[in-house]
């Protein structure tokens, strides 16, 4: 079985259209955007239907589908859920389906990925008489064909009514590197762990979330780090360069830029340096002693002067934007829950220090003491800000749940603007007004269809 190349730069991994037929023996839906263009925006699908018509199981189902994390109940779940067909399709031409062929609803079922109509995988997946799924009977090969060909395309989170999310990436609590932090924070919670067990689920993924981020952002500051020293042998190749070319007669035509266009060079090099160095991407530049120094020498000294900066403030121009995207991010991530979620304290991002919250008076405060909307807000917001990376659905239940209405109304616009130019979708199920009315195009209606 051989796999296709899928170009995956020229459509985004998002879904277009999930097909259900006889959810529960008696749900048969198509549900798709009114515009379903693939080269259009597909960041954000809505589903939005009556109590009991089933958007919850479709978004779980969604999730177990195209997760492929082991031992972690993904296949069981579909093994029990009644449905005869369910079929999910991406932008890039893929079909992911699970069915089953006889009229037994729950059990065993066929898992099939199509690639623009030609089938690439078919396996059978067995249930036992519990309709657990323990193991892939004789087609393990062909299954972990399978893991590996979603695994490599797509990330999934989950976010349930209960609030805990739910992911793959969480699986074996690797992203936990500092393994003393981890341990620390078990033992600070074994005393409430049994009375208060959902609690302590969703305190350890927000744990392991921040952690992500914090890690995130030093991968980050490390890439422009990288970048600047790339250019540190070409930037002496070039100062040699333009000594020797100063080193005769100097012409006048050949003078570098003027003294007061490199001191405002400078300058502007130093005020943008700022953006950068309060998120600790770089240190701030100090450039008075060198506009000192260009100030109080003649003509001709300030043209080899320039001739020797010159290198240098390109290579810092280029470390600038080897960073700008990181700055933007992190400036949106600050801004928004400071400014729109959070009151009467704020969230600092630091490559040294981490991700911190603050009181408005300077006292720092752990995590627990948020509520659990800002809980849920940070959850999300890490864990979106570490996604852009890679093609990702965040599948969500209810986001209303825990937000007041100001904050349902400003959530998925600060989502979207976090995932802006990269491959990450949201899936919701909602009641909300708010969100309905703000996103109407996004809107699919969960509709009965008549057999």
């Amino acid at each position: 079985m051989q796999m296709l190349d899928i170009n995956t730069a020229s459509l985004p991994l998002s879904v277009v259209r999930i097909e259900v037929e006889r959810l529960f023996g008696k749900y048969t839906y198509t549900l798709e955007k009114k515009d379903n263009n693939p080269h259009i925006d597909s960041s954000l699908i809505i589903l939005y239907g009556d109590n009991g018509s089933g958007k919850t199981t479709i978004l779980k189902l969604l999730f177990h589908l195209l997760s492929t994390g082991k031992q972690r109940g993904h296949l069981t779940f579909l093994a029990k859920t009644p449905f005869a067909n369910f079929s999910v399709f991406l932008a890039d031409g893929t079909s992911i389906i699970a069915s089953r062929k006889n009229e037994n609803l729950i059990g065993s079922f066929q898992l099939k990925v199509l690639q623009k109509n030609h089938v690439t995988f078919s396996t059978e997946v067995y249930a036992d008489i519990d309709n657990d799924v323990k193991n892939i009977h004789k087609k393990i090969q062909d299954y972990e064909f399978y893991r590996n060909f979603i695994k490599m395309r797509l990330s999934l989170f989950f976010l349930g009514d209960d609030r805990v999310l739910d992911s793959d990436m969480f699986d074996g609590q690797e992203e936990l590197k500092d393994e003393q932090k981890y341990k620390q924070f078990l033992l600070s919670k074994m005393a409430n762990f049994l009375e208060e067990k959902p609690s302590l689920n969703r305190e350890l993924t927000l744990s392991i979330s921040i952690h992500r981020t914090e890690e995130w952002i030093r991968d980050q500051a490390l890439r422009g780090a990288n970048e600047g020293e790339a250019n540190v042998h070409n930037i002496y190749e070039e100062i040699i360069t333009r000594i020797l070319q100063t080193s005769g007669s100097l012409v006048e035509e050949e003078l570098s830029e003027s003294p007061e266009m490199l001191i405002r060079e400078l300058k502007a090099h130093e005020d943008r340096s700022k953006d950068f160095s309060s998120f600790g991407l770089m240190s701030p530049l100090d450039t008075q002693k060198i506009v000192n120094v260009l100030k109080s020498n003649t003509k001709t000294d300030s043209s080899i002067i320039s001739r020797v900066l010159k290198p240098y403030l390109d290579s810092v121009t280029a470390r600038f934007d080897a960073l700008q995207d990181t700055q933007n991010l992190l400036t949106i991530f600050e801004t928004t829950i400071n400014k729109l979620f959070f009151r009467d304290k704020y969230i600092r991002l630091h490559v040294r220090d981490g991700l911190k919250i603050f009181t408005d008076e300077g006292k720092e405060l752990s995590p627990e003491t948020l509520s659990s909307g800002q809980k849920q807000l940070l959850l999300l917001f890490c864990n979106t800000l570490t996604a852009r990376d890679k093609a990702t659905i965040f599948i969500i239940d209810e986001p209303e749940i825990s937000l007041n209405i100001k904050w349902q109304r400003q959530l998925i616009h600060a989502l979207l603007e976090l995932t802006k130019g990269s491959q990450v979708q949201f899936i919701l199920a909602t009641h909300s007004i708010e969100l309905l009315s703000q996103y109407n195009n996004n809107v699919v209606k969960l509709v009965k269809m008549e057999k």
